[in-house]
């Protein structure tokens, strides 16, 4: 950057189309922001493995993927995507800002002009975002925002060309980054429906100044909102960055399960070993799964039941929340048909059972002291996961087939037991009515196939049935 350049503020420098680039003044908050503000922003409190909304009550995380949702959607297109996201349940979206490096949004407009210079952000770009920012909390939505994609692939902005020059990340420097993170925190800052996404499918190194000084310049003008980092697959925000990073405020795991071979690391943990890994480290970070196969891809992988699997093993070893995918993160013309895969609908019944709950209390069984037994072997994509509450008020198991499995009630508080299976595909509750006592550890397994949720209350805590 030359000195020239560095004297002038970031928010004054020209625009696209020669004028000056100002930022939005401050303004009264309109109605939609007051009740957009009563839910969110969201906060980790320090050594908790939750966040909490604006009210001060757990929020759990149930995102779908849509990483060009401001790009390939007019903001009416948007705006009927969200409602149908927040018809199924789902409370987050997770996209992209600026796309994949050289993507236009459906009005041909790059987000730094055909340059990606960043002091000269594209005002009718930006104007768009904010547009559907303001939507989607409007329908009460967090939207996680990945500010500049790194890229596994060559797609990013980080990193070198093929032909050895800079990446938009490297070539405009940290300093640049520092002034987009803050023009992008005083500019989006208003939305407390927002936490950032840095990085993206990708380790740090090959832009980690340039990365950090994007997220200080963030944290920088918008305190408030929350960053995190998505790493390559099997990585965690925490494998690559310090834990005491400065910026870093919730964790991100990803990964897809042994045997998938479509990864760039061809040996993929499975979601629960990886939750159960970032859960016992020390000290303690909210995290959640950030990605992990998207349903409707490579073909059977791809599956409904593959989309709950991840979900279930990814609270249930101690995250707060899991982000479905499907082919609707690049948005192709059938958008609408792809909107109705069954695993989407299915996870409302997802978010649904653990809230029934103090979900926010569960501990990975990894010891497996309530869960003794599984027919099935670890490690192999359908394995039983359990998990039990820190105070022994009730314990889950998810079964992603029909098996028999042990369990030992007598992990839980109280004297008589309540019980209830759940259907996972259906969400259909049936009450366990002649279920054993706890005299010692019993056998048991779903009521037909499929996969199932089994739930253990002490009956003494008078929890409602689920759903």
């Amino acid at each position: 950057m030359t000195a020239a350049l560095m004297m002038l503020p970031f928010q004054c420098l020209q625009a696209q189309d020669g004028s000056k680039n100002q930022e939005p003044k401050p303004r009264p908050k309109t109605e939609t922001e007051k009740e957009t503000a009563s839910a969110f922003p969201l906060k980790a409190a320090p050594g908790a493995r939750h966040l909490t909304d604006g009210k001060g009550q757990p929020w759990f995380y149930n995102a779908d993927t849509a990483w060009m949702l401001f790009l390939k959607l007019t903001k009416e297109e948007a705006a009927e995507y969200l409602k149908d996201r927040k018809a199924k349940g789902f409370n987050t979206v997770q996209v992209m800002l600026t796309g994949f490096l050289g993507m236009k949004n459906r009005e041909g407009r790059l987000p730094f002009g055909p340059e990606q210079d960043f002091a000269r952000p594209d005002e009718a770009f930006f104007s768009h975002v904010e547009k559907v920012v303001e939507e989607a909390g409007r329908q009460g939505l967090l939207l996680a925002i990945a500010p500049a994609w790194s890229g596994c692939c060559g797609e990013g902005w980080a990193g070198k060309e093929k032909d050895g020059s800079l990446k938009p990340l490297n070539r405009n420097g940290e300093d640049k980054c520092r002034e987009l993170g803050k023009y992008l925190g005083r500019r989006f800052g208003r939305f407390p429906n927002v936490m950032w996404i840095m990085g993206g499918d990708m380790d740090p190194d090959n832009a980690r100044g340039e990365i950090r000084h994007l997220a200080l310049g963030l944290k920088e003008a918008a305190p408030d909102q929350l960053l995190t980092y998505h790493a390559a697959s099997s990585h965690s925000s925490t494998d690559v960055w310090p834990v005491d990073e400065p910026w870093l405020d919730v964790t991100m795991v990803y990964t897809y399960f042994r045997g998938f071979n479509k990864a760039w690391n061809k040996n993929q943990p499975d979601v629960y070993e990886v939750s159960h890994a970032e859960f016992a480290k020390s000290p303690v970070r909210p995290f959640f799964l950030g990605e992990s196969t998207y349903e409707g891809e490579h073909a059977d992988w791809g599956s409904a039941l593959q989309a709950r699997k991840q979900a279930y093993w990814a609270v249930l070893g101690g995250g707060f929340g899991n982000a479905y995918g499907s082919p609707n993160w690049n948005f192709p013309p059938q958008w609408r048909e792809v909107m109705q895969l069954p695993g989407a609908a299915s996870l409302r019944h997802f978010r649904r059972i653990f809230e029934s709950r103090p979900w926010w209390t569960l501990q990975p069984d990894v010891k497996r002291k309530f869960l003794l037994e599984d027919e099935r072997p670890t490690a192999a994509n359908d394995s039983a996961t359990a998990a039990v509450a820190a105070d022994s008020g009730f314990a889950m198991v998810y079964l992603p087939s029909d098996r028999m499995v042990k369990i030992d009630p007598t992990v839980l508080s109280g004297k008589k037991l309540a019980g209830w299976w759940m259907e996972a595909a259906t969400g259909k509750v049936s009450q366990v009515i002649d279920g054993p006592g706890k005299s010692g550890p019993w056998s048991t397994r779903p009521p037909a196939q499929g996969d199932w949720l089994l739930l253990l209350d002490d009956a003494s805590r008078g929890y409602p049935p689920p759903g």
